[in-house]
């Protein structure tokens, strides 16, 4: 503990603590509240800054190991009576606590404020927990072995560069930015790449002292190249599986049954308020028995599938769900294989269904502007979109007939045989 100390007090990288423990939670709390009160939500709020903190800890890394030691520091390092490895530890144990203890802050608050209320699927917040730190020990683990095959002058620019590009390599295994309940972190496979990682960080320590490797004895050379290896083998191994289907759902019973994941209990009464919007629609609008969170049901095309996805919590999403839900069961004699009613639809540019759509979405929404952009519509597209979500701000009267006739008009003229 002592010579940690003194090398902590002695490393410039001290002065980072505090900047970083700052950005952590600034990257946390400036995200919307969204993962509050959902544990794998949680977990990947927190685990968000480690895309940073990678970057720096592996610049961080290689900047440490490749420090040019004065030649009388040298000598006496090589004159201790302890092995090299006890010599070397503390500076990597510097290094980790520096970005170790920042990201660890960050989860702390992050499972102080779902704490509170204790949702399902802790399981969930656990493997994203350690997730971050898996990440954490690779891009030190790469950064100290880039720092000693380069210069200082240029092991930190190398090493937050790699470490970046092995990220974007991986895509989202090393960082991820949300934890949907339809998604389960596999805690073993994280835990093989967190000890895989930590594997490389003590082959670490055998690597001989100096500015970069001149001279490594075969034993310890032969080491480090198998714990890369099989690093890079746990990085590449995905740790993060859909989930298919779940033996219990939090289920709000109304006309339309809106199922959940359990771990979305909190969305509950978002769904009774979309529920409720949906009691007083023209009697026109089929509703389907149910509605589902992506990853609960088995679909047609065998494959686990749902009709909306709750991964920003947005109420708009579970609105769409309902909404295409009702859409298909309205008009499900003009998507018959073999009627030829949808495809006449689509041939006459016909955009009545959208705007009804748009309508219909807006309002079980309860109003306001959508939580997402339209792109890669055609001018008569647009048009019905702004039709039916201008026509959402109309009297209640007016919509109600507005929607009979629309759904009246479309059946009689492209789904009646």
């Amino acid at each position: 503990m002592n010579s940690f100390l003194l090398a902590l007090r002695a490393s410039p990288l001290r002065w980072l603590l505090v900047p970083l423990v700052a950005l952590d939670l600034t990257l946390i709390l400036t995200r919307d509240g969204y993962w509050h009160g959902l544990w794998g939500d949680t977990g990947a709020a927190g685990q968000v800054p480690t895309l940073f903190l990678g970057v720096f800890a592996a610049a961080a890394a290689a900047w440490t190991s490749s420090l040019r030691r004065p030649s009388e520091v040298a000598e006496t390092l090589g004159a201790m009576p302890r092995p090299g490895p006890q010599a070397e530890l503390p500076r990597i144990a510097v290094v980790l606590c520096v970005f170790l203890v920042p990201y660890l802050v960050g989860q702390a608050v992050c499972f102080a404020v779902t704490a509170s209320s204790w949702p399902p699927g802790f399981n969930q917040y656990l493997g994203y927990l350690l997730l971050g730190v898996a990440s954490l020990l690779t891009a030190t683990g790469l950064g100290w072995i880039i720092g000693r095959l380069l210069s200082s002058r240029w092991g930190a620019a190398a090493g937050a560069l790699g470490w970046l590009l092995i990220v974007m390599a991986f895509d989202n295994d090393l960082s991820v930015v949300n934890g949907p309940a339809r998604m389960q972190p596999d805690l073993l496979e994280i835990s093989l790449r967190a000890a895989a990682a930590l594997l490389l960080l003590v082959a670490c320590l055998w690597l001989p002292y100096g500015p970069r490797i001149t001279r490594v004895s075969p034993l310890p050379g032969l080491t480090v190249v198998l714990a890369l290896v099989a690093t890079a083998a746990a990085v590449g191994n995905p740790v993060i599986d859909e989930r298919h289907g779940s033996r219990t759902k939090a289920c709000v019973k109304g006309p339309t049954e809106i199922c959940l994941w359990p771990e979305e209990e909190k969305y509950k009464p978002m769904a009774q308020d979309v529920l409720a919007r949906a009691e007083n629609l023209p009697p026109v609008l089929a509703k389907p028995d149910a509605v589902h969170s992506l990853g609960l049901v088995y679909t047609e095309d065998r494959r686990w599938g749902g009709d909306f996805d709750m991964d920003s919590g947005s109420v708009w999403a579970m609105a769409d769900g309902l909404t295409m839900a009702i859409s298909a069961e309205t008009f499900a004699a003009c998507r018959e294989k073999d009627f030829k009613g949808f495809e006449a639809q689509l041939k006459a540019d016909d955009q009545s269904v959208l705007a009804l759509e748009r309508w219909l979405e807006k309002r079980l929404a309860g109003g306001g502007e959508p939580e997402y952009r339209e792109e890669g519509m055609t001018e008569s597209m647009a048009k019905a979109v702004e039709t039916g979500k201008e026509m959402a701000d109309r009297p209640e009267a007016e919509q109600k007939a507005w929607a009979t006739a629309t759904v009246r008009n479309v059946l009689g003229k492209y789904c009646d045989r």
